[in-house]
């Protein structure tokens, strides 16, 4: 027990460390072993103080390669846990019970694992594929649930001929590119979900329905353009956002309903010399005017003798269609350019507080994560 404590103090990196760590992790004293796990994670993260950028990149690039084998490792366990049934004779009733009770995963990590491990029983030629990246547990958990429906469907069994086929089509494919491509292959099932209308309680009803690829990218724009406003907005949110909107533009066109108040002018009560009278009675009678300026614009306007912020529309959409509605930071030691379209900004190549102009050659666009790097 010692000397694998010992061990942990002159552990190279936080992988070996951590095999270290479960190895001692059955010990007869769990206090020990906590506080030689604790010991061991504080001195990693003082370690990583001083690394430099690229030890860090190289060392966590290596970590989730490492990452990566132990998960098929844990997945081919687990197949051979359920071919013994090794979990019945410890008490549990189910698999799934012993992954997620026993080794403490996650319902939906738990299931993911399982469809793997079933999958790597029936077609071995994937584990490669798993150990590499290519075939994401979560793609092959579509695909293991694609094969039960088409069989409850059709009432035959999948061979594994047509398994090891869907799978390559599957290889490097994220989950939203694998159900595209899982839709070209049966469509028919897909398609048996119709709209549906669930109540969930007296003020939240669960609405089901199937829009195509054009709708959907105009749902991910739309999300990206609204950003700045609700940076993780959901699809409920959204939808939300786009009734409001629509019953809001109808119901004006409907019926001259309009949704901004009115502002009343404000008197200007000026002197003889044309200078403004200064009086309680015109202050409070301009209060209530003040307050609904506030309310109307969402903030007291300032007045500020100093260079305008304001840069017109003409010059927004130049540098847009120019920029082609992405971040255009580019990494200076690799050339590669960010591209993003989240919270797009106008930046400024030459600061404004440096006196920068508000030309098309002196704005660009950066997303708000590199906005702020650039401070």
């Amino acid at each position: 027990m010692l000397e694998l404590k010992e061990q942990i103090n002159f552990a190279e990196d936080a992988s070996q460390g951590k095999n270290l760590l479960d190895a001692i992790s059955g010990g007869e004293n769990p206090g020990a072993d906590q506080k030689a796990r604790s010991s061991f994670l504080g001195k990693t993260e003082d370690k990583f103080k001083f690394l430099e950028n690229q030890q860090i990149l190289n060392q966590i690039r290596k970590m989730a390669k490492d990452e990566q084998s132990l998960t098929l490792q844990v997945i081919e366990l687990i197949a051979e846990v359920e071919h013994r049934k090794i979990f019945l004779n410890l008490g549990f009733g189910s698999l799934f019970d012993f992954v997620t009770q026993d080794l403490g995963y996650d319902p939906s990590s738990a299931a993911r694992r399982i469809h793997a491990a079933r999958a790597i029983r029936v077609v071995p030629e994937i584990k490669e594929k798993i150990a590499d990246g290519s075939l994401s547990l979560s793609v092959v958990s579509q695909a293991q649930n694609f094969f039960r429906k088409k069989a409850q469907d059709s009432g035959q069994k999948i061979s594994v001929e047509e398994k090891t086929e869907v799978f390559q089509i599957l290889e490097n494919k994220t989950t939203r590119e694998a159900e595209r491509e899982l839709f070209k292959i049966a469509p028919e099932l897909c398609l048996k979900s119709k709209e549906q209308v669930k109540t969930i309680s007296e003020n939240l009803t669960e609405l089901k329905f199937v829009v195509d690829s054009d709708s959907l990218a105009k749902i991910e724009q739309l999300k990206l353009w609204i950003s700045h406003q609700n940076p993780n907005m959901t699809l409920a949110e959204l939808f939300k956002w786009i009734i409001d909107d629509a019953y809001l533009r109808l119901a004006k066109s409907k019926s001259g309903f309009n949704s901004k108040p009115e502002l009343k002018p404000v008197q200007n009560n000026l002197d003889q010399t044309g200078s403004r009278m200064k009086n309680n009675s015109q202050s409070e009678a301009q209060e209530p005017q003040i307050e609904q300026a506030k309310s109307y614009f969402g903030a007291e306007p300032e007045i500020k003798h100093k260079r305008s912020r304001y840069i017109s529309a003409e010059i927004k959409k130049m540098v847009w269609l120019r920029d082609g509605g992405c971040c255009q930071f580019v990494n200076s030691s690799n050339g590669k350019k960010c591209g993003s379209e989240f919270q797009i900004q106008l930046d400024h190549i030459h600061p404004f507080r440096h006196l920068g102009e508000h030309s098309s050659q002196n704005l660009r666009l950066f997303c708000g994560n590199h906005n702020r790097l650039r401070g």
